[in-house]
């Protein structure tokens, strides 16, 4: 924040401090309500962005999708995220599913943000073996 405002974005909302904690607060509510009694057995993408002059690359693509491969691989249960109108697009474009709407407005003020809670459930399992005394048998 202290960067933003000595680069000129004193004026811009998301640089107001009132707006910037209502905009956490918001979410850690609807996390909270949502995704937290998920547990720990999930990833929670926090913040992701990209500086506009790399967007359009590929690059928050390949971040998602390295979450997600960790996600199948350590047997977690899901991804979730709060996407903004703009990640609404990719989240939903790699599988991720709409859990709720909701809207966040700073007291005292007309605008409100729109987000979307998201969630990628994975749809492969491990294959899990087990032995019998024949052998060994493969069940999914």
């Amino acid at each position: 924040m202290t960067e933003v405002r000595e680069r000129g974005g004193k004026t811009r909302l998301d640089a107001n401090d009132e707006h910037f904690e209502a905009f956490w607060k918001g979410q850690i509510k609807v996390y909270k309500k949502l995704f937290g009694p998920i547990g720990p057995e999930q990833i929670h993408l926090q913040i992701l962005a990209t500086l506009p002059e790399f967007q359009r690359r590929g690059h928050g693509s390949s971040l998602c999708k390295w979450g997600m491969e960790l996600v199948q691989r350590d047997d977690l249960k899901d991804m979730t995220v709060m996407a903004s109108p703009m990640g609404y697009k990719l989240y939903t474009g790699l599988g991720f599913e709409k859990a709720a709407t909701f809207y966040i407005q700073a007291p005292g003020e007309e605008e409100t943000v729109v987000l979307q809670a998201m969630i990628y459930r994975p749809t492969l399992r491990k294959i899990a073996k087990i032995e019998d005394v024949d052998g060994a048998c493969a069940m999914i």
